[in-house]
């Protein structure tokens, strides 16, 4: 008999965040692949993206001090070993971060606590990750983390000890999976974080203009100072940076010093669907992305995959995760922050003819459903979380046995528990 598809608790510090809406996507999918998924997140962010409809939010700022404690009190009277050895871990990696009170995560532990199988999924490997790793321990569940990227090389606290401390570890590019194994010692997946090939496809023939469309938070990691320096260098190119970020004004003043504050446009933060129209307008995509001087760099953007579905194509740096999924015909890549080679791409691939362009659009929304689509990634994912979930149910059952007077009851749990409640 097959076993039933493990309930997955995706943990996010904030969600849904405007800039993050690939763990939106990601759970969506492992929901349409047969599993309950709810979303434990710890905050509602500044700027929210769109929430999937049916897709449970939970947020521990929601939560009342009063049931934090009940929620202890039981915890610790359910679990006391258990409790002590996470008193233990607390201590040893609050040398590196703050780490939250049993307290703050016990309401979380008592809604799963009759959750089977049961699996934590956290996305970057912050707070989060931890409450994962401190979760499965406290209920016998299984856990994995995706670390990112300012979580991996800006910020990298606790980093080796959150990624051997759950059963999947995965980084969203080979890049990034690359060095994790040199950080942790052992094996990381690669899951690339999907599109949706159906919400971003091309409505409209294309303009067949001079219009370059970069999104992204302004920060310097995505190297678009160097884009609108590059700007300058071509003719007659119209550039359009949609995001927001403490280098707008920076961004603003340099475009106007080098003469093309009339060609540089920053309209804000956009939602997916303003993306999608905004993509729909361009002619190419750039990606400049650069290692920003604290170590912080992307990994793979989502806005090159969602612009490859549109067949837009794309010049992007030669840097991070970035060469994985630009090549030719439907990319060109320039070494990062050399704005000269910039240029020359974004030139190359504005001058091809109507056909050749229509054809490598073509050819790039092909690769990118192979290479970045959400359902085969999130197939990939439930793979690994039904093996991960599995060993957890086999630890559960010899530690049972192990116990006198004690017998293991093996079996699905009834249906009202489905949702933790």
């Amino acid at each position: 008999m097959t076993p039933a598809p493990a309930h997955v608790a995706v943990l996010v510090d904030t969600f849904p965040e405007l800039s993050e809406t690939f763990v939106a996507t990601e759970a969506a999918a492992l929901a349409r692949a047969g599993h309950e998924v709810v979303v434990e997140a710890r905050t509602r962010p500044r700027r929210a993206g769109p929430v999937p409809p049916g897709l449970p939010v939970r947020y521990v700022s929601d939560e009342r001090t009063v049931a934090q404690l009940a929620a202890l009190a039981w915890l610790a009277a359910r679990h006391p070993v258990r409790c002590w050895a996470d008193l233990r871990d607390r201590r040893r990696w609050a040398a590196e971060e703050p780490v939250e009170s049993l307290r703050r995560l016990s309401l979380r532990a008592w809604r799963l606590r009759r959750v089977r199988p049961l699996h934590l999924h956290a996305h970057f490997a912050r707070v989060s990750a931890l409450d994962a790793i401190r979760l499965a321990r406290l209920l016998g569940a299984s856990a994995s983390v995706v670390a990112h990227g300012w979580d991996v090389f800006a910020d990298p606290r606790n980093l080796g000890a959150k990624l051997n401390g759950v059963d999947v570890a995965v980084a969203p590019c080979e890049y990034t999976a690359r060095h994790l194994r040199g950080v942790a010692g052992r094996d990381v997946e690669t899951i690339v974080m999907g599109i949706d090939g159906g919400a971003f496809r091309r409505s409209a023939p294309r303009q067949g203009g001079r219009h370059v469309v970069a999104v992204g938070r302004l920060v310097e990691k995505k190297g678009f100072v160097h884009l609108v320096r590059a700007a300058a260098l071509v003719s007659d190119v119209r550039v359009t940076i949609a995001g927001e970020g403490p280098q707008r004004d920076a961004l603003a003043a340099e475009a106007e010093r080098l003469g093309i504050g009339d060609r540089v446009s920053l309209p804000g933060a956009r939602t997916p669907e303003e993306v999608r129209r905004l993509l729909e307008e361009a002619d190419l995509l750039a990606a400049p992305s650069v290692i920003a001087s604290d170590g912080d760099r992307d990994a793979m953007p989502v806005v090159v995959k969602e612009a490859l579905a549109m067949e837009v194509c794309v010049v992007a740096s030669d840097e991070v995760g970035l060469p994985e999924i630009v090549r030719e015909p439907w990319g060109r890549l320039a070494p990062p922050g050399d704005e000269a080679a910039l240029a020359a791409a974004i030139e190359a691939m504005l001058a091809r003819g109507p056909e050749e362009c229509a054809a490598a659009g073509r050819a790039g929304r092909e690769h990118v459903l192979r290479y970045a689509n959400a359902e085969t990634e999130a197939a990939r994912l439930s793979a690994l979380i039904a093996r991960a979930s599995a060993s957890a149910t086999a630890r559960r059952g010899a530690a049972a046995a192990r116990r006198p007077g004690r017998r293991w009851r093996r079996g699905p749990a009834p249906a009202s528990r489905g949702r933790g409640r």
